[in-house]
């Protein structure tokens, strides 16, 4: 090899340390309401934001940011591990929850309470329709002008609008 050679090749080798040694030190950032942790070039990370170091960055628990994708860091525990997985099989059912009307919904739910998006509420709170209070049609049974009665539907047995 000739002396030029050698430089050359000397250079790139410190050129390739240089770039990566800055690559494994990259500062994290912490924002003050996130769970996420960013890199300094995120839009994400404000003046505010906190640098963090591979430590804190395990001990907050922090996710990588899925805008900027900052790399995992190997101390950090899986939030996704196996202890954290649900139990069973995630299988689609019927909707437990109740129409307006009083008869099941029809909607298809994985979700582990059985309940789609509209009927959530209903597994907590007390006001979920029950069957109890179903509406009976009926007619308005009123007299008429002409002496006869009223067929107009109504519900729960009151009358019309015009009686």
């Amino acid at each position: 090899m000739s002396p030029n050679h050698k430089l050359s090749y000397c250079l790139a080798l410190f050129f390739l340390l240089v770039v990566s040694s800055k690559v494994n030190a990259q500062s994290f950032y912490k924002t003050p309401s996130g769970e996420k942790y960013h890199l300094s070039s995120c839009r994400m990370v404000e003046n505010v934001s906190k640098k963090l170091s591979d430590n804190d960055i395990s001990k907050y628990g922090l996710t990588p940011c899925k805008i900027c994708k900052p790399p995992i860091v190997k101390s950090i525990t899986n939030s996704f591990s196996k202890a954290n997985k649900a139990v069973g099989i995630s299988n689609t059912v019927q909707c437990k929850g109740k129409t307006k009307k009083g008869i099941r919904c029809k909607h298809k739910t994985s979700l582990a309470n059985g309940y789609c998006y509209q009927h959530t509420k209903q597994n907590s709170s007390s006001n979920s329709y029950s069957s109890t209070t179903k509406t009976t049609a009926s007619t308005c049974g009123a007299r008429t002008k002409s002496g006869g009665y009223c067929k107009r539907k109504v519900k729960n047995g009151d009358h019309c609008y015009q009686h």
